[in-house]
């Protein structure tokens, strides 16, 4: 119940934010860009700051890594394939199909061919890579930022977390007033196929990329599957298992989670460019409802927001049921 309250009110923020701009309440395109902006370098140096001023985490990096990081890669390599060849199959998973569908196709398609152009006019490739590089590599500044600031100040004694919810809420706002001025239909998002063959092919990937843990770690399936089953949602896994009596493997699936989420925001921006820009949304798992939305919207276009919405909360509402399912196999 209460993790439908939260996906309700983040859906409240994204709609209220979208009301106000057809009332005419919104700043102007430029400057909602620029507000969007800081408020994400916010919430990253804010997640940053959390992990660093964690220290439990410390002791369980050691033992705990090996397992949590190759969790997370099979669990991106996974949900990126599924989706890959879902988008060969499901109409509009592929760049020139939205373009086509949008109703500011054509500014959009002008946009990207005068893009392109100067791309080709440009022959060094270490300023393309700097380029491509750039905002990634700006966010995680922030994140490290946060974290070595977190790892220097002692423990504090408010809720972090509530915070950062705070600054979510913020931003959900501003992106539902971005989201309206592109003019984008949020019913034609809604009926198309991809919306749900989207999540579907995340959970699959990710769940069947997850059983190659059981050779490699001599795991069961069923903890394999509970691992990565939070599909990034790394506060609530972790603590389901936990609470099923494995503290080790909720402390293991918690930094798993986390490790997605955090790849996640390196990747986002680069797959946001490829032909199917989906996988942007695939690789978030159950964090493109929220954490990772701002970027995903920021590296993809306003049109992705409901499609990027609608996948993670699906993700977010399965894991409560999946992980303790899972975890029951043995």
């Amino acid at each position: 119940m209460q993790g439908f309250v939260e996906l309700l009110i983040l859906f409240l923020f994204l709609a209220a934010g979208a009301v106000c701009a057809r009332l005419r309440l919104a700043p102007m395109p430029a400057k909602l860009e620029l507000v969007i902006r800081i408020v994400l370098w916010m919430l990253l140096f804010g997640m940053g700051f959390r992990i660093g001023n964690n220290r439990d985490l410390y002791s369980q990096f050691a033992t705990m890594g090996e397992l949590a990081l190759s969790t997370a890669v099979l669990s991106i390599l996974g949900s990126c394939l599924a989706t890959i060849l879902a988008s060969f199959v499901v109409p509009g998973m592929q760049r020139q199909n939205h373009r086509a569908a949008a109703k500011s196709g054509e500014s959009k398609l002008q946009a990207a061919s005068l893009e392109l152009s100067c791309f080709q006019r440009t022959k060094s490739r270490v300023f393309k890579a700097f380029v491509y590089a750039k905002t990634p590599l700006t966010l995680l500044c922030f994140v490290f930022l946060g974290a070595g600031l977190g790892a220097y100040l002692p423990s504090v004694s408010f809720d972090l977390g509530a915070v950062t919810g705070w600054v979510l809420d913020v931003l959900l706002f501003f992106i539902g007033m971005q989201f309206y001025q592109s003019g984008a239909s949020l019913r034609g998002a809604f009926s198309s196929p991809m919306v749900l063959a989207v999540p579907i092919a995340t959970a699959v990937g990710t769940l069947l990329a997850s059983l190659a843990l059981m050779p490699l770690f001599s795991i069961s399936a069923g903890k394999a599957l509970a691992l990565s089953g939070g599909f990034g949602w790394y506060s609530l896994s972790g603590v389901l298992i936990a609470n099923l009596g494995d503290p080790y493997l909720g402390s293991v699936a918690f930094l798993a989670n986390l490790i997605r989420e955090s790849l996640a925001l390196l990747l986002i921006p680069f797959l946001g460019k490829t032909r199917i820009p989906t996988l942007a949304v695939s690789v978030g798992g159950a964090t493109t409802m929220d954490v990772t939305l701002p970027l995903i919207e920021q590296s993809t276009g306003p049109w992705i927001v409901p499609v990027s919405f609608v996948s993670g909360a699906l993700l977010s509402l399965a894991v409560p049921f999946l992980v303790p399912f899972f975890f029951g196999l043995g």
